[in-house]
């Protein structure tokens, strides 16, 4: 899915996807193109960020987080 379709499927905007990428929270496919593929992993991932960032965990807490899994 591209990134809008992720953006709708998270909760998130297309600009916070952009930056978790840039800091790499998650690092979605690219296509030939070089637009993003966002797996269904990506998105369960993203979810996950929405909801910790909801409940005031830190950036780091959230990158600590996921290197739990």
């Amino acid at each position: 899915m591209n990134i809008a379709a992720a953006a709708r499927a998270s909760g998130l905007t297309s600009k916070t996807i952009r930056y978790y990428e840039d800091i790499g929270l998650v690092a979605p496919q690219r296509g030939p193109n070089g637009y993003r593929h966002f797996s269904p992993a990506d998105v369960h991932r993203l979810r996950f960020l929405s909801r910790a960032r909801r409940l005031d965990f830190s950036l780091q807490d959230c990158r600590d987080l996921l290197m739990l899994n």
